[in-house]
């Protein structure tokens, strides 16, 4: 009988493999081509057929590898959260916000999720960060959204 050895790892590949398997499920409709006429299934197919393999690995590596003899940690709530709300923040605010002050404050707020990042490093990450999305995506892409939005009247 298999024992699982990393009690985290397994749970974490179990969930990559469910989350995978639903992005397949609600994409099943979508024309998925071949690689040289690929449809608009066919990268949201791949990369949850990735993200299956990846799961397999951990939980295959959380049956191997023992754990160490550390005390079991206390989950970490405000991590989840923040986490988890982090890219709600980012649909709901970017159309007002624009992108450099969401992403700013999108990535502040994660930072706060680990005990380790200070706040220098987090704000210096979160200024190249924006600055980089805007040059990205809207230079060099040239996509549909602004840097700064509405709601930053003296800047959008």
């Amino acid at each position: 009988m298999l024992k699982i050895r990393i009690g985290r790892d397994f749970g974490g590949g179990v969930a990559m493999i469910v989350v995978s398997l639903l992005f397949i499920w609600f994409g099943r409709e979508l024309d998925v081509g071949n690689s040289f006429q690929m449809g608009p299934g066919y990268f949201p197919r791949m990369l949850s057929l990735l993200l299956i393999a990846i799961g397999a690995l951990i939980i295959l590596q959380s049956l191997v590898i023992a754990a160490g003899e550390e005390p079991a940690e206390a989950p970490n709530w405000k991590a989840y959260a923040l986490v988890i709300l982090a890219p709600v923040f980012f649909g709901l605010a970017l159309s007002r916000l624009g992108l450099a002050p969401t992403m700013f404050l999108m990535i502040i707020a994660v930072s706060f999720a680990s005990r380790y990042a200070g706040w220098r490093g987090s704000v210096a990450l979160a200024l190249f960060l924006a600055v980089c999305s805007v040059v990205l995506f809207t230079r060099l892409l040239s996509l549909p959204v602004s840097a700064f939005g509405p709601w930053i009247p003296f800047l959008g």
